[in-house]
């Protein structure tokens, strides 16, 4: 009797194993509302961001007009909006390992920064964030890290370019993130053990849950350089609104192999 039970219990436990395989269990409920409308803010952020470079600016960190305006991210980011009495505006400073923009608030009674010279030293105004409005509600705190993460990410020259942290909106994000990596188009590809993170990875849309002084914002990103993160932000609900607190969870560690 004996030996039919151990054969019998080891079946078992391999059909238990496999099913969890096969069908793993539900990840438990969110505590937070989730942002459905994530694929298409992301997009349209993209879509403003200029593609092609103005080749004197680049090369001289001097506008010449009609360079890109950061004012328009408040056009496709509709819960958001400057402070009265300042605008979004950007300097380029150019550097011989790369460029790329740095945004600062600039009062409406300056003229627009055309040099890296036209902004007030000792100012606080490239912290820019602090002179960012909210709705207060769950949409305008995830516009406002979409704001933080995707911003700068324009004009960006050489070594610049390791600044390509992306948000990723749920599982076709990350499906599309891993056929492209696994093309073999631009570095190294996704290993075993990577993929099955990939195939592990559950409560990919983001998060924002409101308490009586904050907002926490929870959203999954990728870059080239790191991989896939869980990031975690806490916001103050009062003006201006700081960002407390940053955690990063390291969910599928990776590295393109690509230096610049």
């Amino acid at each position: 009797m004996k030996n039919r039970v151990v054969p019998a219990l080891i079946a078992i436990l391999a059909l238990s194993l496999s099913c969890q395989t096969l069908f793993p269990a539900a990840p438990p409920p969110r505590d937070g509302v989730v942002v459905t409308t994530c694929p298409d803010l992301v997009e349209a952020v993209r879509g403003i961001q200029p593609v092609d470079f103005p080749e004197e600016l680049t090369d001289t960190g001097i506008k010449q007009g009609g360079e890109f305006d950061a004012n328009e991210y408040f056009t496709v980011l509709p819960n958001l909006s400057m402070q009265e009495g300042y605008i979004l505006d950007y300097i380029y400073p150019v550097d011989f390992l790369g460029s790329f923009p740095i945004l600062a608030a600039r009062p409406v009674d300056l003229p627009p920064y055309v040099s890296p010279e036209d902004l007030p030293s000792d100012s606080g105004l490239t912290e820019y964030l602090d002179y960012v409005e909210i709705e207060d509600n769950e949409q305008g705190y995830f516009e406002f890290i979409s704001l933080y993460i995707m911003a700068n990410q324009f004009y960006l020259v050489w070594h610049a370019n390791y600044n390509d942290t992306e948000i990723v909106c749920n599982r076709d994000a990350v499906d599309e993130i891993s056929e492209q990596i696994n093309s073999g188009g631009f570095g190294l590809e996704f290993d075993t053990e990577q993929k099955a993170k990939i195939r592990a990875m559950t409560n990919i849309e983001p998060l924002v849950k409101l308490t009586d002084t904050t907002a926490i914002v929870e959203i999954v990103t990728f870059t080239k350089w790191g991989g896939f993160y869980r990031m975690t932000y806490t916001i103050d609900r009062s003006f201006p609104h700081e960002i407390i607190d940053s955690l990063g969870e390291n969910l599928v560690p990776y590295d393109c192999g690509i230096m610049f």
